[in-house]
């Protein structure tokens, strides 16, 4: 058959690829199909066509997935902030799994190591403890769309969080555009609004507003005014913090604090964990699975009471001081000063006396720890994976165990089989942390041969 960009071709979806589209074959060629689920027969219309594969998207289910379920929000299908709200949440755990599963074999060498079933998260509906939007143009604010995402949908809400989100963003994107300021516009380095972020404690109550800007002329006195109005109209937000970004990079994390309003930090607990976290920090965004991923990460680690433990890429030290009652001592790392302070009150805030933090290059402070006897190294690196000197520094340092936290299967298996020279992989628990997304995190226990 010959197949061409814009034809509509009938596809039996039959699972799931890594990133989330459906895969189907027609005549050999492999079609990652946008919006198609396994076990439904669609229309969908060539967007791509390369050697060997091609990308679609779905015009028109014919027979619908018998996996498939009812979105409960109304941006579902245009918002790219999830892509399996039609999806059946057991079929979802089930899914994330085996793409770990394929994912290993295939770019990790690793066919035949044990992977638990995905452990599910306890919420799938207003999880989130934090979300990013993006303004653009004059003015739109909200997620970015599924099919276009270079343009921004202005969302109404997002169920993915408690509704008072939806209400802060629609007063804030009318405020905002009454000032007459446009978006930052990163080819033109002009503009001033650049991100919103929403953060609430689930222990507390909390809630804090973060506005990022450009360093644009009158960005200061806009974001004082908004935070005013903010605060003045929504009582139960504690905080508002506008920071400054000058990269051009569309990051919501702000460079420099400006100001502060209120408090400019929220606590949160993660099982016995109970961390300071400052408006621009990285904190898990699903409080009750992160509280479960740390339980996975923890029993992986075991107990040494007379040892160390090592969390690299500690952040603000969430891991660390769940592992802080089965060791000695726990030692994290972390490069982000911000990160560092954070990690210290909240030792203090959890009442752990065990735990050192310093701000530093964590391959470099697991070298320092030549004279410890560490029983453990616990790494929980960005999407991007562990760099080539953390790799080397784990190999050179050869701890008994390494417990491995990744939001990246691809990047997970990567490291794996480089660390594959001393280690074996004993397990890998997939933790959903993100239902009605393609992402999932994963928790593996390698053991030194």
């Amino acid at each position: 058959m010959d197949i061409r960009e814009d034809m509509e071709l009938t596809l039996a979806v039959d699972r799931l690829a890594f990133g989330g589209k459906g895969v189907a074959r027609l005549d050999g060629l492999v079609v990652f199909v946008d919006g198609g689920l396994p076990g439904a027969t669609v229309k969908a219309k060539v967007t791509r066509l390369k050697k060997g594969f091609a990308e679609a998207t779905v015009v028109k289910t014919v027979t619908p997935s018998p996996q498939a379920a009812t979105p409960q929000c109304p941006h579902f299908g245009v918002c790219g902030g999830c892509v399996w709200q039609d999806l059946d949440y057991g079929a979802q755990l089930f899914w994330k799994r085996e793409q770990v599963v394929e994912t290993l074999a295939r770019l990790g060498g690793l066919p035949d190591v044990e992977v638990a079933q995905t452990v599910a998260s306890p919420r799938v509906y207003a999880y989130r403890n934090k979300m990013e939007f993006a303004f653009a143009g004059r003015l739109h604010l909200g997620l970015h769309e599924r099919l276009r995402p270079g343009r921004v949908l202005d969302v109404a809400e997002c169920r993915l969080m408690a509704p008072w989100a939806g209400e802060v963003l629609g007063f804030i994107r009318e405020a905002c555009a009454k000032t007459g300021l446009a978006a930052y516009d990163a080819r033109s380095s002009k503009g001033v609004w650049r991100h919103l972020v929403l953060r609430e404690s689930e222990e507390t109550g909390e809630r804090l507003v973060n506005c990022i800007t450009g360093p644009a002329r009158g960005a200061g006195d806009a974001a004082h005014a908004l935070g005013q109005a903010v605060m003045a109209r929504f009582p139960e937000v504690t905080g508002f913090v506008h920071s400054v970004r000058r990269a051009a990079t569309a990051v919501a994390l702000g460079e420099r604090q400006v100001l502060a309003l209120g408090k400019d930090y929220l606590e949160e607990r993660f099982g016995p964990a109970r961390l300071h976290v400052s408006a621009d920090a990285f904190a898990q965004t699903n409080t009750q699975a992160a509280t479960l991923l740390y339980d996975v990460a923890a029993k992986a680690a075991g107990e040494a009471p007379s040892g160390a433990a090592a969390d690299l890429y500690c952040g603000c030290g969430g891991i660390a001081l769940t592992l802080a009652p089965r060791f000695e001592t726990v030692f994290g790392f972390e490069a982000d000063k911000r990160a560092v302070a954070d990690a210290d009150r909240s030792a203090e805030l959890s009442g752990v006396g065990n735990a050192v933090f310093k701000a530093m290059d964590a391959a470099k402070g697991l070298a320092e720890l030549a004279d410890v006897s560490l029983a453990v190294a616990v790494l929980d690196p960005p999407r991007n994976g562990a760099a080539p000197e953390m790799v080397a520094a784990l190999l050179a340092a050869a701890p008994p165990k390494i417990v491995y936290v990744s939001c990246n299967p691809a990047t997970l298996a990567r490291d794996l089989k480089a660390l594959g020279e001393l280690y074996a992989v004993a397990r890998v628990t997939p933790v959903d942390l993100f239902p009605h997304t393609a992402h999932i995190e994963a928790v593996a226990e390698l053991e030194l041969r």
